[in-house]
C-alpha cells in the first residue's frame, strides 16, 4: 500500500525547518520539497500537521491534505493506465502539484481565449488524469474548434460567453452537429467545467455562465440492470471452451457484487485484499474516496479460480469487455425487449432492442446498487460503496420501477401487520 508522510529537514539558522513529502510504495520512495517552513515546536509529527501556534496553520494544513490526496491520485491513475511508476516518472508530476512556484508559467500578454485555455489545461493534466477523461476533453476541444470555424470567429473570448453565446452554441450542436440530447448536455457540462477552471485560475472574470438559464438539464440515460436471476444465468454458463468470455464473465460478476466502477475494478492489486480475504480496501480513481467492501461468497469463489496476485482475471480494454459482454448475454438468452427513445437534432425516434445488446461493464455496478436496494439493504450502506452523496442522486441512479416500489411497500406492510 502506498503511503504519504511529511518530515522536517534540519533547521536553518533562523530555526525554521523545511517540510518534505515522502511517498513510499513497495521498495521505492519519492521525496519532494514542499517549499514550506515551520519551527519544530509548531509541528505535530504524530498527526502530520501544523499546530495552532504556527502562523497561517489552517492554510498550511489544508495544503498538506490536498498534496497528500493529489500524489495518491496521480499514483493510482498511472497504475490504472499501466504507465511507468518509477521515482523518476512520479517526482516531476508530484512537483507540478506541490511546487507551483517552480512550475507556473510566466504570465502571458493579454488573457487567452477559451480554446487556448482548454488546450493549455489538457496539456497540464494529461500526465495524471484518466486516459478516458483526456479523450473526453479532447473531443470537447475539437467540437469548440468546429464551432469557432462555423461561426467564423477569430477566437472565443471569455467576455463573449453570454446567454446569447449559449443559445448559439446549442443551435450549432442541434442543427450542425445533430447531437442527441445527452451529447448536447455532456458538452454543455464540459463547457461549464472549463469555464469554472478558468475562473478559479483567474483567467476569466465573466460569470454569466453561472446563470440558471445557462443550464445543463439532466436526461435519464437509457440503461439497464440485471436482476439476481439473470446474474445466476450468467454464472451457470459453461464458458470453459471460450476462456476470453469466461474471464470477462467472471470480472463482470465481481462487479455485480462489489459495485466498483470498471476503472477501480481493474486497478485492484494484491495489497487491496485483506489478509483474511474478507474485504477489499481501495481508493476510487474518479472520486478519490476510500472504500472498504465485504467480499461476497460468490466473489470469493470467482477469485479462488485465479492464481494471479490480485486473484482476478487479466485486464482487457473496456471496449473489448463491452463487446464480449453482449456475446455472453446473448448466450445466456437475456433477450427481453427494451424500448429505446432518442432525440437527435429535432427528430425523436423509438426502437426496440434485445436486453443483451445494452449490457456494458457499468451494468454490473448498477445491478449491484439496484439488487441490494430491492433486497432491503439500507440506502446509506449501499451509498457508502457506490459513492452517491445524496439519496436523491442514488434513487435516480438505480433502476427500480414503480411496480417494484409498490411490491416492496406491500412486503413491508405484510411484515408489519402480520399479527393483525
Amino acid at each position: 500500500m502506498a503511503t504519504t508522510k511529511y518530515y522536517l529537514k534540519k533547521p536553518k539558522p533562523n530555526g525554521n525547518c523545511l517540510i518534505s513529502l515522502y511517498f513510499r510504495y513497495g521498495t521505492e520512495q519519492v521525496v519532494v520539497s514542499t517549499n514550506q517552513f515551520i519551527k519544530p515546536k509548531s509541528w505535530d509529527a504524530k498527526n502530520q500537521k501544523a499546530k495552532a501556534s504556527h502562523e497561517a496553520y489552517l492554510e498550511l494544513n489544508a495544503n498538506l491534505d490536498r498534496w497528500r490526496n493529489e500524489v495518491q491520485k496521480i499514483y493510482q491513475q498511472r497504475l490504472y493506465q499501466k504507465l511507468s511508476i518509477t521515482p523518476a516518472d512520479l517526482k516531476p508530476l508530484f512537483e507540478r502539484e506541490i511546487r507551483t512556484d517552480k512550475y507556473e508559467a510566466a504570465p502571458e500578454k493579454g488573457k487567452p481565449g477559451l480554446i487556448e485555455f482548454v488546450t493549455k489545461y489538457i496539456k497540464s493534466v494529461e500526465g495524471f488524469k484518466n486516459a478516458n477523461t483526456i479523450k473526453t476533453y479532447r473531443s470537447h476541444l475539437k467540437m469548440l474548434t468546429a464551432y469557432q470555424t462555423d461561426t467564423k470567429k477569430k477566437t472565443i473570448a471569455f467576455n463573449d460567453i453570454t446567454l446569447d453565446f449559449y443559445h448559439d452554441f446549442k443551435r450549432f450542436m442541434v442543427e450542425v452537429k445533430k447531437y442527441n440530447e445527452n451529447t448536447q448536455n455532456k458538452h454543455t457540462g464540459l463547457l461549464k467545467f472549463f469555464l469554472n477552471e478558468a475562473t478559479e485560475r483567474k483567467e476569466n472574470d465573466n460569470i454569466e455562465f453561472k446563470s440558471r438559464r445557462f443550464s445543463t438539464p439532466r436526461k435519464e440515460v437509457e440503461s439497464i440492470y440485471l436482476n439476481e436471476d439473470e446474474i445466476k444465468l450468467l454464472l451457470k454458463l459453461d464458458l470453459s471452451a471460450e476462456p476470453r468470455l469466461e474471464k470477462v464473465r467472471d470480472l463482470f460478476i465481481v462487479g455485480c457484487f462489489t459495485g466498483l466502477r470498471f476503472s477501480d475494478l481493474t486497478a485492484i492489486q494484491a495489497e487491496n485484499i485483506s489478509p483474511d480475504f474478507k474485504y477489499l480496501k481501495t481508493k476510487t480513481i474518479k472520486t478519490d474516496e476510500f472504500l472498504e467492501i465485504p467480499i461476497h461468497p460468490i466473489v470469493r469463489k470467482v477469485m479462488e479460480k485465479y492464481k494471479t496476485p490480485n486473484h482476478l482475471p487479466p485486464v482487457i480494454s473496456n471496449q473489448k469487455m463491452n463487446e464480449y459482454l453482449k456475446e455472453i448475454g446473448e448466450k445466456a438468452n437475456l433477450s427481453d425487449d427494451v424500448a429505446l427513445f432518442e432525440k437527435k437534432g429535432k427528430v425523436r425516434t423509438q426502437k426496440k432492442v434485445s436486453k443483451f445488446s445494452l449490457i456494458t461493464s457499468h451494468t454490473a455496478r448498477r445491478s449491484f446498487a439496484t439488487n441490494e436496494y430491492l433486497a432491503g439493504t439500507p440506502s446509506y450502506a449501499i451509498m457508502a460503496i457506490t459513492g452517491h452523496r445524496t439519496e436523491k442522486a442514488f434513487l435516480t441512479y438505480i433502476k427500480v420501477t414503480k411496480k417494484q416500489y409498490a411490491r416492496q411497500l406491500s412486503e413491508i406492510w405484510k411484515e408489519r401487520f402480520k399479527d393483525e
